[in-house]
């Protein structure tokens, strides 16, 4: 979905987005519940607990900067293929709360794929891609998706 900004290399050499220390497991994943059969099929069956109407990972006792990694992570990058839960597909996008609540495109200014995009670049991209309003409507159908406000988040206009 994203690979007109971000290439299939660029994030499995990264992994950011698959890693959560203590103070980010708010950023799992929201597993629909055929993510969660094709996990089974694969042979993983994590923890999980629910998350409104679907399921996310239950978040394992960490300290500091411990380290709980996606169970479907692999050396190349994700096992899932095109399988990966919403959340994932486009990721580093997120449908997120503003400070006055309302749901609203993010991305995160952390990824360093992002890092040569302005946020002018990444607005036209959603707008020709459809993917703003595609998160957008996804955001409404699915209210689990929406994370909260985050202040390593940068919103876009959509």
């Amino acid at each position: 979905m994203l690979r007109k900004i971000l290439s299939p290399e660029t994030c499995a050499a990264c992994r950011l987005c698959c890693g959560f220390d203590c103070t980010d497991t708010w950023e799992f994943p929201v597993l629909p519940q055929e993510t969660v059969e094709a996990m089974h099929r694969m042979g993983v069956s994590p923890k999980l607990v629910p998350a409104g109407e679907e399921q996310t990972f239950a978040a394992p006792p960490l300290r500091g900067e411990e380290l709980f990694f996606c169970p479907m992570l692999c050396e190349t990058g994700c096992t899932m293929g095109s399988e990966k839960p919403f959340d994932c597909k486009v990721w580093p996008f997120r449908m997120m709360r503003d400070l006055a609540g309302n749901v609203r495109v993010a991305v995160a200014g952390y990824c360093p794929g992002m890092e040569r995009y302005t946020d002018e670049q990444l607005e036209t991209f959603l707008a020709e891609e459809g993917l703003g309003k595609l998160l957008l409507a996804y955001a409404a159908e699915h209210p689990a998706h929406v994370k909260p406000y985050s202040k390593e988040y940068r919103f876009l206009n959509v």
